[in-house]
C-alpha cells in the first residue's frame, strides 16, 4: 500500500516537470498503477492475513529513529535548496534522503529495501547530473521523482506478486 500511494505521489511530482499532455497522461497512469496496487495490497491483506504475533516494522524503535532522521534531512535540505534558489534540486534531495533510508532499511530489515534504495540514490544523482547539464529544472524534477515513481511500483509489484506466491 506503502508503494502504491509513494508510487502515486512521486509521478505526480513528476509530472510537474513535464509538458502537457505528456504530463496528465503520466498523471493518469501513476494514479492507475497506485490505486491497482493498493487494491492489490488490501486484497492481499484481507486474502493472507499476517501470522498470530507477528511484529510491524513500524513498532521497532530503529524504524522511528531512521524515519524521524529522514524527516528532519529532507526538510532541512529543502530548507537549505529553496534558501539557496535551488528548489529543482528538492526532488533529487528528497529522492537521496529515502533512497539511503532505504539501504539503512536494507542492512537492518530487509535486504529487498536496499534495491529500492540504490535506484532512488541512482534517480537523485542523474536528475541533479542532468540538471547541472542541461539548467532545466524540468528535467530535474521529472527525472528523478519518475524514476523514483517507477521504482515504487515495480518493488510494490514485486511483494504482491511474491506474496501471492509465498501463500500458494
Amino acid at each position: 500500500m506503502i508503494a502504491g500511494v509513494f508510487g502515486v505521489m512521486w509521478t505526480l511530482w513528476g509530472a510537474s516537470g513535464l509538458d502537457e499532455p505528456a504530463a496528465l497522461i503520466v498523471r493518469l497512469v501513476g494514479i492507475v498503477i497506485g490505486v491497482g496496487l493498493v487494491a492489490g495490497s488490501i486484497r492481499a491483506v484481507r486474502r493472507f492475513p499476517g501470522t498470530p504475533g507477528s511484529g510491524s516494522l513500524f513498532s521497532d524503535t530503529r524504524y522511528r529513529i531512521i524515519v524521524v532522521a529522514e524527516v528532519v534531512a529532507i526538510a532541512a535540505g529543502g530548507i537549505v535548496l529553496n534558501a539557496t534558489g535551488n528548489p529543482q534540486y528538492v526532488c533529487p534531495w528528497v529522492a537521496l534522503v529515502v533512497g539511503i533510508h532505504f539501504l539503512v532499511f536494507g542492512r537492518i530489515f530487509w535486504a529487498g529495501f536496499a534495491l529500492l534504495g540504490a535506484v532512488l540514490v541512482g534517480a537523485a544523482v542523474l536528475g541533479t547530473a542532468l540538471g547541472l547539464v542541461t539548467g532545466d529544472g524540468g528535467i530535474v524534477i521529472a527525472t528523478t521523482a519518475l524514476i523514483t515513481a517507477a521504482a515504487m511500483f515495480a518493488s510494490g509489484g514485486r511483494t504482491l506478486i511474491s506474496t501471492a506466491e509465498a501463500r500458494v
